[in-house]
Order: structure tokens, then C-alpha cells, then sequence
């Protein structure tokens, strides 16, 4: 009977998908594995397919594991500034202009609020973690209102937009214009379009960016299932004082049918450079990794892989909020406390982030269903992001 029980949990084993690390990945320099990544040709593989026949990477040369940092006091540096940038001269008004409650999670600059009972109007405010929130007209009915099955959705990346191009280069100038207005050193690259149908029937599109920093894009997507056993990296909990890993959710577009923005914002904030890191000698190439992920995804059956990425996934680690932008009191003592006392605990100002760099294969990409495996370029671990419904 002993017996019996070993074999059925050996092959249970044997079907569950291996995470973790992968004793001595081979490494390859880092100029070879960009020159390979930058046209790359997927070979065979015993569990993974490709949609794509090439896939082009760009590798940066001085790429780094580094530690970036939420931005910090941009309401103050930028508020008026990036308000009156959206709002044209002839709408602006100062008596639309209010201040926000300042114990609120996120300080805000003063906000321009014009919009009306039916919903025209324009809006404007800048959050301190460097975004904005930028609507007119029927711009937050658009935001608010989630993409559904019925909309078409596309991956830009990988997926032909065909008329919808030009929806897809407004998108883009725009958000180099707003950028060109701050000295953020990130850039915005839009991911994923849907053309959508609002409540009155009337369509519209929505596009929703990636941050990137140095050129790579830092990972948008969030667990749906924090307990799951295949992406073993902890997220923020009180019993690790709110560290862990974490997405950053990027800011979202939205435009009427003939291309003019209506909204524009959201997201977690901006991030900026605090440690630079050491350059990667070398790393896991794409194809090294490609092997090492063949080998480790039996238990989720053949693969076909619809999009690959070089993307930094994020990990607090901690805080370095200057005392004097402490917007916070303690009740008892009187003494100041930083934001992470708040009513936020994580995602604050000045919040610290270890970026290391990962292969990412999006075998599912639909938003909140995604399944996605990751490859770390420095050790070679596995992780797999599993948002399938259960």
C-alpha cells in the first residue's frame, strides 16, 4: 500500500509545472544575448509553440538590476503647470479651481473640476506619484467603463490594429508630449487597444500604456490569486511591513472614434532613478530561456506563446520618504508620520523598488486572465502568473 501511494505521488509530481530555481543556468554576455534577442527565430521545442516566426527585442546595453523609487512631491513641481496644459486658456477659469483634502491617501495639486451634471465639462488634477488625471466630455464614462467581451481588444505588439492605427499613434504623441512637459526619465508605450461601444452605442477606443524605464517595460500585471503555488514571490502583507512584489499599473487613454483624447491618467504613478545598480555582464539569453521553460511546463500541457518581453518586475523594499513631506500625525504624540502610515500602506511617495529583469512569455494575455511565465535573466528561476478563471 506504501508503495502504491509513493508512485501516485510521484506522478502527481510529475504533473505539477516546476518553479523556482534552475541549478546553473548557462549565462551569455550581455551584447551577444541583446544581438540575438534583437531577431530572434524560435526553434522546436517539446511543450512550446510560437505565434510569432521572429520576435524582436530591444535589449538595452547597460541594462542593470537596479532599485527605482516612486516619485515623490510631483503635485507640487508640476500641478499648475500640467493643468493648464490640458485645459485650454478660453476654459479656464479660477473659481473651478479647489484644493483637496490633504489626508487623503495621494496629495493632489489644486484640482480644475468643469464638468456638469450631464457629464461635459473638463477635468484636471496631479497626483504626487507623478500621474495626472485629465478628462473632458464624456471622458470618465469612457475610463470607468471596462472593456467587455464584446469589445475587440488587440496586443498591440504582436496583433495587426489595421484602421485603428492612427487611434494607436495619437495615443503614443500624446503621451510624449505630456512627458516632454516634466523630466521624467520614464516613457510610455502603448500595450493594448480595445474599440469599445459606450452605453449610447456610440464607440470609442481605449488604450492603456506600459512604463517603461530605460526602455524596458515594467510588468503591468497584477495577481488575481495572491495564494497561488506557482508564482512564489510574497506581495505586500502587514507581516512583511508591506513589501513584496508588485505590478505598476501604467496610465490609460481614451479617444472618441475621430482621435480626440478625452481622458488621460490614472495608474500607479511614475517611478525615478534612485540606485543604479551594477550593469549585467551577462544574463540568460531568450533561447536559453526558452529551453529552461520547455523543460518546466509539462504540467501545464503544449503552450502556444503569443507574445515575448523583456520587462522588469518590481519588489518593495522599503521607503525613503523625507521627514519633511510627512503629511501625517500621530493622534497621541503629535509626531509626523510618512505616508505609509496613512490610510495607504504601500504604493506611497518615495516607496523603494528592487527591478530586476525578466523574460516574459504571455501565453494568455486578456486582461485579468492572463497566463504568463517568467524567466529571470539573472538566475534563471521561473515563475508562471496564473490568472485563468478557476
Amino acid at each position: 500500500m506504501k508503495r502504491q501511494i509513493a508512485l501516485l505521488l510521484a506522478a502527481v509530481l510529475l504533473l505539477l509545472p516546476s518553479c523556482g530555481t534552475q541549478t546553473g543556468p548557462d549565462l551569455t554576455p550581455l551584447d551577444q544575448a541583446a544581438a540575438e534577442a534583437s531577431s530572434f527565430i524560435p526553434g522546436t521545442y517539446e511543450n512550446l509553440t510560437f505565434r510569432q516566426g521572429e520576435i524582436s527585442i530591444s535589449v538595452p546595453e547597460d541594462l542593470a538590476r537596479c532599485t527605482l523609487r516612486e516619485v515623490g512631491c510631483f503635485d507640487l513641481e508640476y500641478g499648475d503647470k500640467l493643468m493648464r496644459w490640458w485645459i485650454p486658456d478660453e476654459i479656464w477659469d479660477d473659481q473651478s479651481v479647489s484644493r483637496w483634502d490633504d489626508t487623503y491617501a495621494y496629495a493632489f495639486s489644486s484640482i480644475f473640476d468643469q464638468m456638469g451634471e450631464d457629464g461635459d465639462g473638463w477635468y484636471a488634477a496631479v497626483w504626487c506619484t507623478g500621474t495626472v488625471m485629465y478628462a473632458k466630455d464624456k471622458g470618465w464614462a469612457h475610463y470607468f467603463q471596462d472593456p467587455g467581451l464584446l469589445d475587440h481588444s488587440y496586443n498591440i505588439n504582436v496583433d495587426d490594429v489595421g484602421e485603428n492605427g492612427p487611434l494607436v499613434e495619437q495615443a503614443e504623441r500624446f503621451a510624449a508630449d505630456w512627458l516632454s512637459q516634466t523630466n521624467l526619465q520614464t516613457t510610455l508605450r502603448p500595450k493594448y487597444l480595445y474599440v469599445c461601444a459606450g452605453e449610447d452605442g456610440e464607440k470609442y477606443a481605449k488604450v492603456t500604456y506600459q512604463t517603461c524605464w530605460n526602455g524596458v517595460p515594467i510588468s503591468d500585471v497584477a495577481r488575481q490569486y495572491p495564494d497561488s503555488s506557482t508564482f512564489t514571490l510574497p506581495g505586500p502583507s502587514e507581516e512583511n511591513d508591506w513589501t513584496g512584489d508588485v505590478e505598476l499599473c501604467s496610465i490609460t487613454a481614451c479617444m472618441t472614434p475621430n482621435g480626440e483624447l478625452d481622458f488621460f491618467g490614472g495608474g500607479h504613478g511614475m517611478v525615478e532613478l534612485y540606485e543604479p545598480g551594477a550593469v549585467c555582464k551577462e544574463i540568460v539569453s531568450l533561447s536559453a530561456a526558452c529551453d529552461i521553460l520547455s523543460q518546466t511546463v509539462s504540467g501545464y500541457g503544449s503552450q502556444e506563446i503569443r507574445d515575448v518581453a523583456l520587462e522588469y518586475r518590481l519588489n518593495i523594499t522599503g521607503t525613503d520618504q523625507p521627514e519633511e513631506t510627512y503629511r501625517f500625525f500621530d493622534k497621541e504624540t503629535g509626531d509626523r508620520l510618512p505616508d505609509r502610515s496613512g490610510v495607504q500602506r504601500y504604493r506611497t511617495s518615495y516607496d523603494l523598488y528592487d527591478a530586476t529583469p525578466y523574460w516574459a512569455f504571455y501565453a494568455k494575455d486578456r486582461r485579468d486572465r492572463e497566463l504568463i511565465f517568467y524567466v529571470n535573466c539573472l538566475t534563471g528561476d521561473i515563475q508562471i502568473l496564473d490568472n485563468q478563471p478557476r
